[in-house]
């Protein structure tokens, strides 16, 4: 029986051994070296290899995130899950704020008062805000339909949305509809698979790649 203690080699992190795992029994993947981190890096938080056929970038989305990240623009998120997630070492970085539109108490009255879900009242709310802002939806489909309504609309146009809303209402059309408009700088996953755990490694890839290089 193998000892348990000789799996991780001595002096190499567990993420780091997880990773060269990953790259060894992926084999050919077709992703180049900024995409390719940021699948990596989902795979290893969900334990799941499908996402490597599932996760599609928008041609524009990493260079996009870069000009935002550098310029400080903030992170909007639709759960305190993403926010809480999300590493302060690289935020403090790239000295950038994240905001969770749905925790603010007014979204309760409002969404009330429009006869939405509190979600969709959250970021309609912020509105404006949004532009030129990075946005990650890893759960609720409602709130990433309203971020698409507002950019059609010409309310706000962000840098870059993450949308990977996980569930079975919804959530499959909401990334479609993202998917959709090309000039909006996107990344998303195919199908029913999502959620917030997929939202923070996508956003962490990210910082990991521009920060190393860029």
């Amino acid at each position: 029986m193998m000892d348990i203690r000789e799996i991780v080699p001595v002096g190499k992190s567990i993420e780091e051994e997880s990773f060269r795992i990953i790259d060894e029994e992926i084999g050919f993947h077709g992703f180049d070296e900024l995409h390719w981190p940021i699948v990596r890096r989902v795979i290893h938080t969900t334990g799941d290899f499908e996402f490597a056929r599932l996760i599609h970038f928008h041609p524009e989305a990493i260079s996009s995130c870069k000009k935002a990240l550098r310029r400080g623009a903030t992170i909007f998120v639709d759960t305190r899950m993403i926010a809480a997630g999300l590493s302060p070492r690289r935020l403090e970085k790239f000295g950038v704020e994240v905001k969770v539109p749905v925790s603010d108490p007014e979204t309760h009255r409002l969404a009330k008062e429009w006869g939405v879900t509190r979600s969709v009242a959250a970021f309609r709310s912020v509105g404006r805000e949004l532009d030129g802002s990075i946005v990650a939806v890893g759960n609720a489909p409602t709130a990433l339909i309203e971020i698409v309504r507002l950019v059609e609309e010409g309310v706000a146009l962000p840098s870059l949305v993450v949308g990977v809303p996980v569930g079975f209402v919804q959530a499959v059309e909401s990334k479609k509809l993202l998917r959709e408009i090309s000039f909006v700088p996107s990344i998303t996953v195919e199908g029913r698979k999502g959620g917030s755990p997929v939202a923070v490694a996508m956003l962490h890839g990210l910082m990991d790649v521009i920060a190393e290089k860029f």
